[in-house]
């Protein structure tokens, strides 16, 4: 069963780099840019085939892949070149990847993902309230609707515990929509008090559940895509400000491993993995650094901006170094992916 674990997740990983490449390369199909070379997966080439200019490339490790346009990274002077084509074009190619990563994730989330509660999807709205909870000194009442806690805003029900472990107070600010009007209550306590019957504590609210019907779905599968990608944002903000470290990123081997676990656990906690981490992929390949997505983008904004575009060479010298710091990272984050793994803190 492990076994197979491993080897579900890594071909689920492969497949989302696969559709983000496809998604570059169909609309570059369509957009008349030539696409020299279409690979899936990475390393030896076990099997290819030319068909309309295009060689297409199976490779032997089920992860990764690549759509290799003329002229991407150059100066071409093929008509079919990338660099020839309309800059709107362009642009649309170059957010496809991501746009088909985001795309993957809702449908995921809206037709293979489970509601969470017992007969609907948990919402962020207090159903009940047990007594002795410490919310209800803090003026909570039944039937309100947890708009924000310290300012961050909650998308899903899960963002209630996002929310208390970013905070740094034990006391919250938490905004309610009660009986339609906004009500800011200054002082909440969210302290495990009330007994769970197992010899533990809970904080002591239930929460209400909406039924599942299909236009919920595509409104709760909307709302967790928006809070996956915000997640993202979060992270690095949390990087940046140093409450994270590099040692604490994951890498393929890391992800891998992660979805391995969960798909042993149950397969919709497995699907959700899947989904946020194609919407992860969308994000992270639109941040504007070099060599990613949101570099080559831009580069063609400040084409749009100046009327002409910046010169191939120095492009591709700005790419080619944010390339090599971003190998140097992956070596370096995979290293320690297989670290954690042998020494099982993975």
């Amino acid at each position: 069963m492990q076994v197979l674990s491993i080897i579900l997740a890594i071909l689920a990983f492969g497949v989302l780099v696969i559709v983000h490449e496809f998604g570059h390369f169909i609309t570059a199909k369509r957009g008349g840019v030539q696409v020299n070379e279409f690979w899936i997966g990475m390393g030896p080439t076990i099997l290819k085939y030319e068909y309309h200019g295009t060689m297409y490339c199976l490779k032997l490790l089920p992860v990764g892949g690549a759509c290799v346009m003329e002229g991407e990274d150059g100066e071409s002077e093929n008509e079919h070149a990338f660099g020839k084509a309309r800059l709107r074009r362009r642009i649309l190619i170059v957010a496809a990847g991501a746009l088909m990563n985001f795309a993957i994730g809702l449908f995921i989330l809206v037709f293979a993902v489970q509601p969470t509660g017992r007969s609907g999807y948990v919402i962020p709205t207090v159903r009940s309230i047990d007594a002795g909870s410490s919310v209800l000194e803090g003026g909570m009442q039944e039937g309100d609707e947890i708009l924000s806690i310290d300012g961050f805003r909650l998308l899903v029900r899960s963002d209630l515990n996002v929310a208390l472990a970013s905070s740094q107070t034990t006391s919250h600010e938490v905004k309610v929509r009660r009986d339609g009007r906004t009500v800011v209550l200054e002082n909440v306590l969210f302290e495990a008090r009330v007994d769970d019957g197992e010899g533990g504590k809970r904080i002591g609210i239930t929460f209400a559940e909406a039924p599942a019907t299909l236009a919920f779905r595509i409104k709760y599968a909307v709302l967790t895509a928006l809070d996956d990608a915000r997640l993202v944002w979060v992270s690095l903000g949390q990087l940046i400000g140093g409450r994270y470290g590099v040692n604490d990123l994951s890498g393929p081997v890391g992800v891998a491993s992660t979805m391995a676990a969960t798909a042993q656990v149950n397969i919709r906690a497995f699907l959700q993995l899947v989904a946020f981490f194609s919407i992860n992929l969308g994000v992270m390949n639109l941040l504007p650094l070099p060599a990613l997505d949101g570099g080559r983008l831009v580069f063609l904004f400040i084409e749009g901006i100046r009327r002409k575009p910046v010169p191939p060479k120095y492009e591709g010298l700005v790419h080619a170094a944010g390339l090599m710091l971003l190998l140097m990272l992956m070596v370096y984050v995979t290293g320690q992916d297989i670290l954690r793994l042998l020494t099982g803190k993975m």
